[in-house]
């Protein structure tokens, strides 16, 4: 048995949860639902959207997050005793107005809230994600006075990082998930509120679920989903360490224009300007600099505070923006979706 086996089995002594395990097979539409054997889990959708007319862009985020205190929940217990909480977040960005705006949900597991084991099917306090046979993903949500409904395009299976079916994040074994991700979703819908708009573009969707995301001496993590011009995707993470350095299992992967996994590497540069939040006084590595694979990028957020200053559940404080990507010429060369944690405060413990 391998040492980091060996680990895994020793944790698994103590404490009731799975941990993401080389060689899990998984299967559709089922593994789009939740893991209740494991203690976290999110859906994460982000986009890129314009109006008709091309004149607007615009930004959204929508996250779905199932927590979990014991595995399964209390056997027989009715909806209201639940142990697993759902929280949300969700956002929109205006470029051509300035306007970032922002929402949160928090509910227990049952009439207000909930992650089907069978599929991709999620509510949250009237906000709701799900897959149609054919993989058409429908969304429906609101950020304060606006309402956004999208529909997107998904392929028949999504793109599994790491190897071997996880993604190491650290020293400890334990600090892995099992990482899905559809980079490239053609996608069309309308946004209702103070303007009313018919929007169509490009999203993202990342789904993780594990029981442990960080280790020991690490603050955070800075994020980037970049959908490049040429077809390629990047999936890009920096673990940051106490003391500001990257940790070596740090990882960039890229997709080709096939939407095939192509390279993937641990060694790349990520860093940028610094830019401070007024409303949290946290000062964020923006824009961003990516050095990798022979090439320079350059992440440029559409306007500065994309910061959610969240208050239920976790009461997480971070950037998540939408960004142009500029090549090292400085033209235009896609565009990216990036999260920045642990600034305002350390991520341990949160998640």
């Amino acid at each position: 048995m391998r040492p980091a086996a060996l680990l895994l089995a020793a944790l698994a002594a103590v404490q009731p949860f799975r941990f993401a395990e080389p060689g899990r097979r998984f299967a559709f539409p089922r593994d789009h639902g939740a893991h209740p054997d494991f203690s976290t889990e999110w859906w994460y959708f982000t986009g890129h959207l314009r109006s008709a007319d091309g004149r607007r862009r615009y930004g959204y985020q929508l996250t779905f997050f199932r927590r979990a205190l014991q595995p399964g929940g209390p056997a027989g217990s009715p909806a209201w005793r639940t142990d697993e909480i759902h929280l949300a977040h969700a956002a929109l960005t205006d470029a051509a107005g300035g306007r970032f705006t922002f929402d949160e949900r928090l509910g227990r597991a049952g009439i207000p809230a909930a992650a089907s084991a069978a599929g991709l099917d999620l509510r949250n306090a009237g906000w709701t994600a799900r897959m149609e046979p054919g993989g058409l993903i429908r969304l429906a949500f609101t950020v304060r006075d606006a309402t956004l409904e999208l529909e997107l395009a998904a392929p028949p299976a999504p793109v599994v990082f790491g190897e071997d079916g996880v993604v190491r994040k650290g020293d400890d074994p334990g600090a892995a998930s099992h990482y899905l991700t559809y980079p490239r979703l053609p996608t069309r819908g309308t946004l209702t509120g103070p303007r009313a708009e018919t929007l169509a573009g490009l999203s993202w969707m990342d789904h993780e679920f594990s029981s442990a995301q960080l280790s020991r001496g690490q603050r955070g993590w800075d994020w980037a989903g970049i959908q490049l011009r040429d077809g390629r995707s990047l999936m890009v993470y920096r673990m940051r360490r106490d003391d500001g350095s990257q940790d070596p299992w740090s990882l960039l992967s890229e997709v080709d224009a096939s939407g095939r996994p192509a390279r993937a590497t641990r060694s790349f540069r990520l860093g940028g300007g610094a830019w401070t939040s007024p409303a949290s006084g946290a000062t964020y590595p923006l824009p961003l600099r990516l050095e990798a694979l022979g090439e320079t990028w350059t992440l440029q957020p559409l306007i500065p505070g994309q910061e959610l200053l969240t208050r239920a559940g976790t009461r997480i404080t971070y950037w998540e923006g939408a960004c142009r990507v500029l090549d090292r010429e400085g033209r235009d060369a896609g565009d990216a979706y990036v999260e920045l944690t642990g600034y305002a405060h350390p991520m341990a413990g949160r998640f």
